[in-house]
Order: C-alpha cells, then structure tokens, then sequence
C-alpha cells in the first residue's frame, strides 16, 4: 500500500513567518529576522484541519501589518490586538501587498475547515421508537406527543 501523499496547496510568506496549507493541515514556519524578534518563543507549528474553528485575518493598516489568526477547536476566541497577534503562536503578520493573497488562503481554509466538520448523528434508538408506537397505539399517549418524541428521537 502506498503512502497518502501530501499536497502542498498554498505557500506564503508573511512578515513573521510562513503559511502553508497542506490537504490535510496548516503549517507555520517562523524564519527570518522579524519571526526571530517577534516570535522568539514560539517554533514550527503544524495544525491539523479538524483542529480548526475559524480562521479571522485583520486588514492592514496605513501605517500597521494585518494578520491572520487560526483559531483552535480546543483554544478560546478572543479577540487579539496587533501586539497580541505579534507574539501569538497561531498567527502570522502580513503587510498590505499581502492581503489579497493571505484572504485567499483564509477563503480556501475556511472550506477545508467547513468540509472537515461532517455532521455526526446520535444512533437512533429503534427499540425506544417502537415502545413509543406501541404506547400510541394502544392509546396511551397522543398523537402530538408521539410526533415530538417522535421528532425527538429522530434528532429532526
């Protein structure tokens, strides 16, 4: 059996360091001057897709970088400052002739991210289902509390 190949599918490099999206996962690479004063703590990163929640990117400014920031399943959302973004470990400052690129690269995370999140159903329970029927037929409950239980069940 072969080895799943994996596929670089997006590159970039930004003011702190260097995305790359994988098809399975997202890696940050901190290389440079500016990775080196900024992110002097924090090494190579590589994200898993189903680790992901969300991706946000902040717009440069005139005189400021923007960033993107990967949020994880496990980690909390709040809200980061450029300083803040500076230092984070999930996050990477681009400038503004960079922007276009890096909202692409937040465009095509965000539909790995929405595919990667299948809808998983509670099993349904037949046999609770069919006392529910017995228990309406033999007149037992009503019709209308045998469609919500029903419904219910059914997780519709």
């Amino acid at each position: 059996m072969e080895p799943a190949v994996i596929q670089v599918e997006i590159q970039l490099r930004g003011v702190n360091g260097q995305v790359t999206l994988l098809s399975d996962r997202v890696q940050i690479k901190r290389a440079g001057a500016m990775a080196r004063l900024t992110q002097s703590r924090n090494r190579d990163k590589d994200i898993p897709i189903s680790a992901l929640s969300g991706v946000r990117i902040e717009l440069p400014g005139l005189l400021t970088n923007g960033y993107i920031r990967f949020y994880l399943v496990s980690g909390t959302q709040n809200d980061t400052t450029l300083i803040r973004a500076a230092n984070d470990e999930n996050t990477v400052l681009f400038n503004r002739r960079q922007f276009t690129q890096f909202a692409h690269l937040k465009s095509e995370i965000e539909k790995k991210i929405a595919a990667s999140q299948v809808l998983t159903r509670a099993p349904v329970d037949f046999e609770q289902l069919d006392k529910l029927a017995e228990q309406y037929k033999q007149g037992l409950i009503s019709r209308s509390e045998w469609i919500s239980t029903k419904k219910k069940l059914l997780g519709l």
